[in-house]
């Protein structure tokens, strides 16, 4: 299994919270392409768990964190064309607490995979 930095997987997905701060006045009416980051193979994480997905099958806690890595990106992209259109102006809109939230998932299940493979080790 390739090595994975867990602890910066966390801080990056602790990042995207002022990413989208920033966002909320630099993206509004610009040729913005949020494609990118709707894509969840497209980040370390993403790239990580499809490389060693055969290594990681039995894992519960990647089962878990697959699926919600996926909700992740999805809704990172719907936040960057609301924020692009003009359609979310604070970090208290409903679909940022929401992905916030998300968020959080991700973070303790990068933990509880750190531990799993650190036990298996």
């Amino acid at each position: 299994m390739q090595a994975f930095d867990f602890d910066n997987a966390l801080t990056m997905h602790r990042a995207w919270k002022m990413k989208f701060h920033l966002a909320l006045g630099s993206v509004q009416g610009r040729d913005y392409d949020t494609q990118p980051i709707g894509d969840a193979a497209h980040c370390s994480l993403g790239k990580w768990l499809a490389d060693n997905a055969a290594a990681l099958a039995g894992s519960a806690a990647a089962a878990r964190l697959l699926p919600i890595h996926e909700e992740f990106h999805r809704q990172s992209k719907a936040i960057a064309d609301e924020i692009r259109q003009g359609g979310i102006l604070e970090m208290t809109d409903p679909a940022i607490v929401a992905y916030l939230a998300l968020s959080e998932k991700i973070e303790d299940l990068l933990v509880q995979l750190k531990a799993e493979l650190q036990a298996a080790a």
